[in-house]
């Protein structure tokens, strides 16, 4: 936190001073003398002790006046402001694995809704496109501030055979600006900033190699965020039986240290959900420094109203 007036601080030397003369008032003799035959009991209840009715409103002047003198020293943070230049493109898996339903309700339906909560997340404005893969990957939305097309769209995929995450990868980077298969990227030129998040539960089984389209998609200067989605139970039915489906986390984290991305798992869809949350949340946003004056001058507001009742309820205590 940082100051636009910081020499209104050296105001805060009050504080200690007013604590001092409180606890100094708490300890004056008595102006008048009186005999009592019980001088030890005179004694302990002449010993000052903590009083609430007595000293939390004092306590809560002397909070009050401290955030007051820091909202006169204006602060300043960090504050979380739409980034409308990056464009995010969503790839999700929808292979036939995705049917299992060790992610309740299904590994499918929970990616749906995660994919939905990340897109609520945004803010407005921000191009986000969707692209799905299982044996080959698709573009079923470009780059769009328009979210509810997005929204549609996941209500609309469907799961087919196979799982290319290589594709998957290469096609959302192709939907980027600027990043299309005919691009050409100079050295030192500065792309419009751009994100994939990839979620798949399976591994790789069709080309191209993912780890070498990675390697592409850093020249790029995109980030991806992988998120490996199941759990070591899931199971799908295949020809008449049982047939285990997992994801390969050490791809999936390759693909996001290539490229200066993130790798989660989630193992639940509470987990993919607070997943997508933290993404939304972070992707799409940036960083802005603004003023907190506000924030410090009502916290004082309210501990000096709640001083001045806590001592007026005191009084009325019969």
């Amino acid at each position: 936190m940082n100051f636009l007036w910081p020499f209104q601080l050296v105001l805060l030397v009050i504080v200690p001073f007013l604590i001092w003369w409180y606890w100094r008032d708490q300890k004056l003799p008595a102006e008048s003398v009186v005999f009592h035959p019980d001088l030890e009991f005179l004694k302990s209840v002449s010993t000052p002790t903590f009083s609430r009715n007595r000293d939390i409103p004092a306590i809560l002047y002397l909070l009050a006046l401290g955030l007051g003198i820091f909202a006169l020293a204006r602060p300043t943070a960090a504050l979380p402001v739409p980034d409308n230049k990056t464009t995010i493109m969503l790839a999700i898996d929808v292979s036939l694995s995705m049917r299992a339903d060790d992610i309740k309700p299904s590994r499918f339906e929970a990616a749906q809704d995660a994919a939905r909560i990340f897109i609520k997340q945004l803010p407005a404005g921000t191009k986000i496109g969707l692209v799905s893969f299982s044996g080959y990957a698709a573009v079923n939305v470009e780059p769009t501030a328009d979210h509810s097309a997005v929204l549609d769209a996941i209500d609309q995929l469907s799961l087919g055979r196979g799982t290319a995450i290589g594709a998957g990868l290469q096609i959302a980077t192709q939907a980027l600006p600027e990043r299309g298969e005919n691009a050409k990227i100079v050295r030192g030129q500065r792309l419009p900033p751009a994100a994939i998040v990839l979620l798949t539960d399976g591994r790789n089984n069709r080309p191209p190699e993912p780890l070498e389209i990675a390697a592409e998609v850093r020249n790029k200067d995109v980030k991806v965020y992988t998120v490996g989605l199941g759990t070591d139970a899931g199971s799908i039915d295949f020809q008449g039986g049982g047939m285990m489906v997992g994801f390969d986390p050490e791809i999936l984290k390759n693909i996001a240290d290539t490229t200066g991305g993130k790798y989660f798992e989630a193992r639940s869809s509470g987990q993919l959900n607070s997943i997508y949350q933290g993404l939304g949340r972070s992707i799409g946003w940036s960083t802005k420094p603004g003023e907190i004056t506000g924030i410090f001058a009502g916290l004082a507001g309210i501990l000096l109203l709640s001083s001045i009742a806590w001592s007026e309820r005191s009084r009325r205590i019969v």
